[in-house]
């Protein structure tokens, strides 16, 4: 997993389905992190810049290299420091790309899906003018969301009321 990536690749959109209950872990995650809560915020993609675009795959190495795997008992969510589970890969990235690069955090959204083998797993979702895109702690590159062999389940819906996610389908 080593290597330069150039430009990101075109993406597109993701199709969206109703609103569903969130995950209990992530009420969690809120709770003792209010600063990472998207209630305030609007869903609206961000102009994806070379700068900002450079920023991405920045952050997803630096953080897929400074967090050693080990799976959580139970589902607790967390930031991701020295070593963590896949969810905590993904608000590690979250936290790191609003507090440190300033990115606005309705075009940044957790999401659940379902590894190939049927295996749970979470991500970071990146909404832009060029399509949605992933931080994934399984991979180096950041990477256009329908490349990837997941089943979409669902992710976080800024500004939703009663803090609900969004259902997705591929």
């Amino acid at each position: 997993m080593t290597g330069l990536q150039g430009p990101l690749p075109r993406s597109t959109d993701m199709s969206t389905g109703k609103l569903i209950q969130a995950p209990a872990a992530w009420f969690a995650l809120l709770r003792s992190h209010p600063e990472l809560d998207p209630a305030d915020s609007q869903h609206a993609p961000l102009k994806l810049t070379v700068s900002r675009a450079a920023r991405l795959i920045k952050v997803n190495k630096e953080i897929n290299k400074s967090i050693k795997f080990r799976n959580d008992e139970g589902d607790v969510w967390q930031v991701g420091t020295t070593e963590g589970d896949c969810e905590d890969y993904a608000i590690r990235k979250l936290r790191t790309l609003v507090q440190d690069h300033g990115f606005p955090r309705g075009a940044l959204t957790l999401a659940a899906c379902k590894l190939d083998r049927g295996v749970g797993h979470a991500v970071l979702l990146v909404h832009s003018d060029k399509g949605v895109y992933v931080l994934d702690n399984l991979a180096w590159r950041v990477t256009p969301w329908h490349k990837l062999p997941y089943q979409w389940i669902a992710r976080e819906e800024p500004g939703a009321p009663f803090r609900l996610w969004r259902s997705l389908s591929a």
